[in-house]
């Protein structure tokens, strides 16, 4: 969550640590010197990784394809998919077509965009290797360093990069760092919202302000139009009357086929979600149809009998021992 201040220069954070704490930290646009500094441990960086064996960007692409890893048929599936996207964003600008069809569009154009970004994330994941991936990082690094402040005191809350690294992983150092970068590099948040596909399923409905898909009733639904909750679990309602009042107390789990299902708990300690009807295992039957008890259950029920039956004798022996005591001392 970002509260801004100072048209953009400055911007409140808050994340939580590994224990569930609030962290608030201040964030501020980099200052000229902030440049001149990081742009230092950029050159550092690319120096050092030069000394070390990285390829140069450029050489990189070269060994890529060279190893199979980026070659032409990547390459063709990468032009592809641009191709396919931008024809469906023209087709949902321009309308004229039925709304089922639109949503189908919209529905491929989300599903390319991922498959998309996993193609992309191959490439981007070994530019990071490079030298100048390796020193892109390291300027980032210490602008975010020097730019996230304590509120208080208005110093870096990190003093040198060590310090930075030991929590880099944190939720709410993560959480600052992509504030920051949208600030530094003017990354719009609203990206998501404003994409063709999101703005027509939007438009007509189809998902809510957060961008998850709902029915006509406003209820949450997966692709296919099932019922779900917050977390994506499969619900249904007891009656008509229930799901139109969306009453917790009328909703219970379903599988993917609509059968209910409840939670038990194995005998390994953990819990497993399993159909309502197989809650209980109900005994097979022998040819007159009574119930089929095997020697090892009768043996566990005799010594479930006797424990009972040496607890109440105990039991009642404890009570006449009390009842003879207190006999003798009112005599």
């Amino acid at each position: 969550m970002a509260d801004k201040k100072d048209d953009n220069k400055e911007r409140i954070v808050e994340g939580l640590d590994g224990d569930g704490n609030t962290i608030k930290t201040l964030l501020r646009q980099p200052t000229a010197q902030d440049y001149r500094d990081s742009q230092v441990k950029y050159n550092e960086t690319f120096r050092k990784a030069l000394d070390s064996g990285a390829l140069l960007r450029q050489k990189l692409t070269d060994y890529m394809r060279e190893q199979g890893i980026w070659d032409e048929e990547k390459q063709k599936e990468n032009d592809k998919f641009v191709k396919d996207i931008s024809e469906r964003e023209d087709a949902l600008k321009a309308g004229g077509i039925r709304l089922n069809d639109a949503k189908q569009i919209a529905l491929e154009l989300r599903e390319l965009r991922a498959d998309f970004r996993d193609l992309l994330a191959e490439k981007n994941a070994l530019d990071q290797n490079s030298a100048e991936g390796q020193a892109d990082n390291s300027r980032f690094s210490e602008l975010i360093r020097m730019c996230m402040l304590d509120p208080n005191t208005k110093n870096p809350r990190f003093p040198d990069q060590k310090a930075y690294d030991t929590q880099a992983d944190d939720p709410w150092v993560i959480e600052a760092a992509a504030e920051l970068a949208s600030m530094i590099y003017g990354l719009d948040p609203d990206y998501d919202q404003k994409l063709e596909e999101n703005k027509f399923l939007k438009e007509f409905k189809f998902v809510d302000k957060d961008l998850r898909f709902i029915n006509k009733e406003g209820h949450y639904v997966d692709l296919e139009g099932r019922l779900v909750n917050e977390d994506g679990r499969f619900i249904a309602y007891r009656t008509e009357k229930g799901k139109d009042n969306k009453d917790s107390e009328q909703l219970y789990f379903v599988n993917k086929d609509g059968d209910e299902v409840v939670a038990v708990t194995g005998e390994d300690g953990e819990e497993e979600w399993v159909k309502a009807s197989l809650k209980e295992r109900k005994p097979f039957l022998d040819e007159a149809d009574n119930p089929i008890v095997l020697d090892d259950k009768k043996a566990e029920t005799t010594t479930e009998t006797k424990d009972v039956d040496a607890e109440e004798a105990t039991a009642s022996k404890a009570s006449t021992t009390k009842k003879k005591r207190k006999t003798t001392k009112t005599a």
